[in-house]
Order: C-alpha cells, then sequence, then structure tokens
C-alpha cells in the first residue's frame, strides 16, 4: 500500500509541470490573440478616421495654442463647458470668414496678375536687368529670363487652380471646420484628463513619459511660435512694404511671402528681392531700390529681433530637422503637416538617444 501511495505521489509531481506548461501556452496564445485583435481594430480605426485625421490634428493644434485663453476665460465664468465653447466659436468664425473672404481676393488678384504677365514684357524688363549685371551673356540673360516668366505662370495657374478647387470643395471644408471645432471643444475641456490618460497608456518608465510628453509640447511650441507664428509676422511686414512701394498684386505676394518666411532656410527675400528688382527694370527705380531696403532692414531682422520674445530658449530645434519635418509633413497630411512633421522627427532623434543611454524602460 505504502508503495502504490508513492507512485501516486511521483505521478502527481510529474503532472504538475505539464500544467504548468499547459497554462504557460494558454496564457501566451491569449495574449496573441489580444494583441491581434488590438491591432486589427487600430487599422480599421485609422482608416475610418484617415479621411478626417488633418481635421483632428488640427483641432489638436488649436486647443495647445488657445489653452491659455481657455484658462483665462474659465477663471472668470467658471464654467469649462461654456469658456470652451466660447473660444471655439470664436476661432473657428474668425478662420472660416478669414479663409473665405482671403480665398475670394487672392483668386481675383491672381488672375489680375496672370493678365499682367501676359500683357507685359517680362522677358524685355528681366533681360535688360541681366544685362546691366553680365553685359557678355546675352544668351544667359534670355534663357534666365525665359525659365522666370515660365515658372511664374505657371505657379500663378497652379494657385489660382488650388484656390478654385478649395471654393468647389466647400461644402468638404465645413465638415472638415465641424470636426476641428468638436476636438478643440473637447481638448479645450478635457486637456488634463487626456494628458493623464496619454501618461498612464505609454508603455516607459515615468521619467521617459514625462520627457516625451514635455519635449513634444516645447518642439510644439517652437515650431508654432517660432516658425509659423513668425513667419506670418514676416510675410504681413512684407506685405505692408508692398503696398506702401506699389508693388503689383500686393496680397497675393503678401501670401507667397508668408509661405515661404514659414519654411526655415528659405525666407520671404525670394519675393520681395525679385520683386524689387522687377520693378526697377519696369522704370520705378525708386519704389523698387525702397522696397529691397525695406526687406534687408525690417523683414530680414524680424526673426532675430522678435523670436527671442517669442520662443525664449525653449526646445532648440536643428533648423535642417524643421524644414523636412515640414515639407514631409505637409505632402503626407497637408497644412497641417508643417506642425506634426517636426514634432515626429523629434520623437524619433528623442527615441534614438534614449536607447543610446539605456533610459528606455518599460514601466511592466
Amino acid at each position: 500500500m505504502v508503495k502504490r501511495g508513492k507512485k501516486r505521489a511521483v505521478k502527481v509531481k510529474k503532472m504538475k509541470p505539464r500544467k504548468e506548461t499547459m497554462m504557460g501556452n494558454r496564457h501566451a496564445s491569449r495574449r496573441v490573440i489580444a494583441i491581434v485583435i488590438t491591432a486589427v481594430l487600430a487599422v480599421l480605426s485609422f482608416l475610418i478616421i484617415k479621411p478626417y485625421i488633418a481635421a483632428l490634428l488640427f483641432g489638436i493644434v488649436l486647443a495647445f495654442i488657445f489653452f491659455k485663453p481657455y484658462k483665462l476665460l474659465n477663471k472668470l465664468i467658471k464654467k469649462s463647458t461654456i469658456s470652451s465653447l466660447i473660444i471655439c466659436l470664436l476661432v473657428i468664425a474668425v478662420l472660416a470668414l478669414g479663409v473665405y473672404f482671403i480665398a475670394q481676393i487672392t483668386v481675383r488678384e491672381a488672375f489680375n496678375l496672370y493678365m499682367s504677365i501676359q500683357k507685359l514684357d517680362i522677358f524685355d524688363l528681366v533681360n535688360k536687368a541681366i544685362l546691366t549685371i553680365f553685359p557678355d551673356s546675352p544668351e544667359l540673360a534670355r534663357q534666365i529670363t525665359l525659365t522666370l516668366q515660365q515658372g511664374l505662370v505657371s505657379l500663378t495657374n497652379s494657385f489660382i487652380n488650388q484656390v478654385g478647387q478649395f471654393m468647389t470643395n466647400a461644402p468638404q471644408f465645413f465638415i472638415q471646420l465641424f470636426i476641428t471645432f468638436f476636438v478643440m471643444f473637447y481638448f479645450l475641456k478635457e486637456g488634463k484628463s487626456i494628458l493623464k490618460y496619454v501618461r498612464e497608456i505609454l508603455p516607459f518608465s515615468s521619467e521617459v513619459n514625462e520627457k516625451l510628453i514635455k519635449r513634444s509640447q516645447d518642439v510644439a511650441h517652437a515650431t508654432i511660435y517660432g516658425q509659423i507664428i513668425i513667419g506670418i509676422i514676416q510675410g504681413i511686414t512684407a506685405g505692408i512694404g508692398f503696398y506702401i512701394f506699389g508693388a503689383p498684386s500686393p496680397l497675393f505676394f503678401t501670401i507667397l511671402a508668408t509661405l515661404l518666411s514659414i519654411l526655415p532656410f528659405v525666407g520671404s527675400w525670394l519675393v520681395w528681392f525679385p520683386l524689387g528688382l522687377i520693378m526697377i527694370a519696369a522704370g520705378d527705380v525708386t519704389s523698387g531700390i525702397l522696397m529691397m531696403v525695406f526687406g534687408f532692414v525690417i523683414v530680414s531682422t524680424i526673426d532675430d529681433i522678435v523670436k527671442p520674445f517669442i520662443v525664449g530658449k525653449r526646445a532648440r530645434i536643428n533648423p535642417l530637422i524643421v524644414l523636412i519635418g515640414m515639407l514631409g509633413g505637409l505632402v503626407m497630411i497637408g497644412p497641417i503637416g508643417l506642425i506634426v512633421g517636426p514634432i515626429i522627427l523629434e520623437y524619433l532623434l528623442i527615441f534614438m538617444e534614449l536607447y543610446r543611454t539605456g533610459k528606455i524602460k518599460l514601466a511592466i
């Protein structure tokens, strides 16, 4: 009887590892199934929000920009829903009206500019200006002038087509605007809760989580205020010069100067400098020279004077990263990519640095 008991005891001991193995396999298979289901749901969710991802990101960016005004208003009203609603209505109303009127005026000015280009003998005007610099190279002057003329006509045509397409897609624009409004409203009202949730779901240590969140805020601040806001200020300043010195189609060239000012290594000088040369070649020498002086002295120094006050010492990011991120983001998801692109590249650099220093640690 004792021997049988021992045998049974031995058998029981042999069965335990098998049960543990079976439980481990079952747990691993459930984990794999959960990961697969989560991945499938994530892909399906992305496909659902893909048509509106630009509007979603734009709403988040607007909430980030206007969070301080929301906090000030909420201190007075003490009702987060009403405060968020007021800020959103004001911002969306200004954006909608501004885009509508600017689009109409820009289409008209771009068309007038196109007609002026067709009537004006640009070859003769610019050719004279180039020959004064390179008197022994008439063929070079002709090629440069012809290239500039074709490029300007092509740019004007493209701009008219884009704005015209925007006007025809007005219903889709208002749908995107509604989504932007809703996202902005929710992120203003529940910003702290969302940030807390993000901290909880990030799979890294608290140190890494805080670094990622702080860096994303700093890069967004530097990109929005250091590049976009200052670029808009430079473009508007250049536009003031266009109006003062009588440049042709001033609104059109103001918008073009603003877009170029936003990009690092580019700048509005690509607009006001050639425009000044064209005005000089057209016979308006004094205005052309004054406009170029205005550009060198006033417009070009805005970045050095205004940026320290707006940005301060936060988020010193490489201008090359900003340029590549802006251009890549613009191609990938449209205008909002000007902000999102640099943030994504900065995240990559942060992860590479944390991996190099061995600071990436999973929280579990």
